[in-house]
């Protein structure tokens, strides 16, 4: 049966339409899978020597034990933004003489063939066969390393349980957020140090198996549940629900009924972004990259000596959905592109909704982004002038570049290492929007009037806030001049 499932795999893979574009994205992404193979090796020989002569470090083997919690913390990020649900399209064969829980085990069992999972082993081999078999003898090194291997099995199937039941969801979305965050103010507020509990519990396994056993008994609890929760979700009725119930299915935003056609554009976007996967990832991640300023914020030496880089961190964080979703802002409607341009409508409106919309989240992200304060109030004022150049110049800038040969996205596919719709424009278009608040500020900057220079990208904002008007007239007539080019290229894709 696995046999024939993989044959049925491969031959759905060859016999696409799209292979070719499939073809060269796998060999990208083997061709950094093998680069992340190396580098990891590479780093595993030199572990050892970086921990005690970079870092000064006496016992080496109690440090990287220290270390190894917040190591699986980030293996878990790697582990959302790159790991995979196991997939098999099951429908063609829960009419045949195949057992469905057969079906689960060749999904679980694939779904481990993974650069992940031989990741840990890469990286901690070396150091296990060195300094851990030269202090405490071959086989605590080998308990040591395959109790370290399971821990990151166990994450494994813990991404796969999260990403089923409540990846894509605001539940998941707080509980990674409340997780990780509650774990950063526990180490901030010396409520408890997750490097002593982590030193602890794998300096134990060098005093027998308990460990190991352990891990090994979790691994097999993780795989029991993904087993039950995969088994349960084959039936065809629970098919059929997975289908038809999508996010925002019901909801209607009556409050935009007052704004005219333009609020029911604008009703229509956003139903758009949370019915479907792939824009409403983007929201979610938004939400969460509000955090940002705590990685920069909290460290004084940023305000102190890199004053000038702030402005990039403002920019990112009050328009970080703006630059997001705003690169494929025409993107989002390929599929019905050309039902939209045949229906009696103004272009001019249809423009000005995605203006709105795109101001409104960024108005939301600064306001939401106001307890940065506490860090000083310089960085509310960085926060106010960055929105306002948002809002006066950035905007335009992503609106009139989105039209620049946009392609056409799947609106149902996730955006993790999803490359679909990126083409020139996207790559280039970080430049002016990251870039244009240095060219008005650095001149006072240098002179030494920084607080002038902001003053300066505020009104540059402002400016552009009260020319807006001529701006969306301008970016209307260039949408009517490529609506049909566009048209055309999502045709093809």
């Amino acid at each position: 049966m696995i046999r024939t499932l993989l044959l049925h795999g491969w031959k759905k893979l060859t016999r696409s339409v799209s292979f070719g574009k499939e073809l060269a994205t796998n060999l990208f992404v083997g061709f950094l899978a093998l680069m992340l193979i190396g580098y990891s090796l590479a780093l595993g020989f030199v572990l050892d020597s970086i921990i005690t002569n970079g870092l000064k470090q006496p016992d080496s083997f109690q440090f990287l034990n220290g270390l190894l919690l917040y190591y699986f913390g980030f293996e878990f990020m790697m582990r959302y933004f790159i790991q995979n649900l196991p997939v098999l399209d099951v429908q063609p064969y829960l009419h045949l003489p195949m057992k469905r829980s057969r079906i689960v085990h060749y999904l679980l069992i694939k779904s481990e063939v993974h650069v992940l999972n031989v990741l840990v082993l890469l990286l901690f081999s070396p150091f296990a066969l060195t300094v851990v078999a030269t202090r405490f003898g071959t086989a605590v090194a080998w308990n040591w390393l395959l109790t370290v291997w399971m821990f990151s099995m166990a994450l494994h199937y813990i991404v796969l349980l999260f990403k089923k039941g409540l990846d894509d969801t605001l539940i998941g979305f707080l509980v990674l957020v409340g997780g990780f965050g509650f774990l950063g103010a526990a180490d901030y507020y010396d409520w408890f140090k997750l490097s002593e509990i982590s030193a602890a519990l794998f300096a134990f396994s060098t005093k027998g198996s308990y460990l190991l056993l352990s891990s090994v008994l979790l691994v097999l609890t993780l795989y029991y549940f993904n087993f039950k929760f995969f088994l349960q979700s084959m039936y065809p009725d629970e098919l059929q629900v997975h289908k038809t119930t999508t996010w925002g299915r019901n909801q209607d935003w009556g409050f935009l009924q007052a704004f005219g056609t333009i609020g029911d554009w604008i009703n229509l976007e956003l139903k758009l972004i949370l019915r479907n996967k792939r824009p409403r990832t983007i929201l979610f991640l938004s939400a969460f990259f509000l955090l940002y300023g705590l990685i920069f914020y909290t460290q004084d030496k940023y305000a102190k000596e890199m004053p000038a880089f702030l402005l990039f961190i403002g920019v990112f964080i009050t328009g970080i959905f703006m630059i997001n979703y705003g690169q494929f802002l025409f993107s989002w409607q390929a599929g019905h592109f050309d039902f939209t341009l045949t229906r009696p409508l103004s272009l001019q409106q249809f423009v000005e909704s995605k203006y709105w919309l795109l101001s409104f989240v960024t108005v939301i992200c600064f306001l939401l982004s106001i307890p940065y304060a506490y860090f000083g109030w310089n960085i509310l004022f960085i926060h106010i002038a960055m929105t306002l150049f948002n809002l006066g110049v950035n905007i335009f800038v992503i609106m009139n570049m989105a039209m620049w040969e946009p392609k056409k996205i799947d609106l149902t596919k996730g955006g993790t290492f999803n490359y679909q719709g990126v083409g020139a424009a996207q790559w280039v278009m970080g430049i002016p929007i990251l870039l244009g608040p240095y060219i008005f500020y650095l001149p006072f900057s240098l002179s030494g009037y920084p607080n002038l220079g902001l003053l300066a990208v505020a009104l540059v904002g402002l400016i552009g806030l009260s020319f807006r008007t001529h701006l969306l007239k301008l970016t209307t007539r260039r949408l009517e001049a490529r609506r049909y080019t566009m048209a055309a290229g999502f045709r093809k894709d």
